[in-house]
């Protein structure tokens, strides 16, 4: 199975040109495997994931595993 990675456009505020490209370069190895869903926690009745990336980044998405695709809302250093 292939996972779309979809990053909004708020997602990487804040992050210099290097940890975009280190970010990106993480989220989308996703596209394989599909992203790890560890910790889950409802917001407005849908789940949210926050999970640490290699880089040690925190990065905050929706899944919807019918199409399968992963909404990245969030990353934080």
């Amino acid at each position: 199975m292939s996972w779309r990675v979809v990053v909004t456009e708020t997602a990487l505020e804040g992050l210099s040109d290097a940890e975009k490209a280190t970010v990106t370069a993480e989220l989308f190895a996703w596209v394989e495997t599909g992203p790890p869903r560890q910790n889950r926690r409802p917001v407005f009745g849908a789940p949210l994931f926050e999970d640490s990336l290699p880089s040690g980044f925190e990065v905050a998405y929706f899944v919807d595993e019918s199409v399968p695709y992963v909404a990245i809302v969030r990353v934080r250093g």
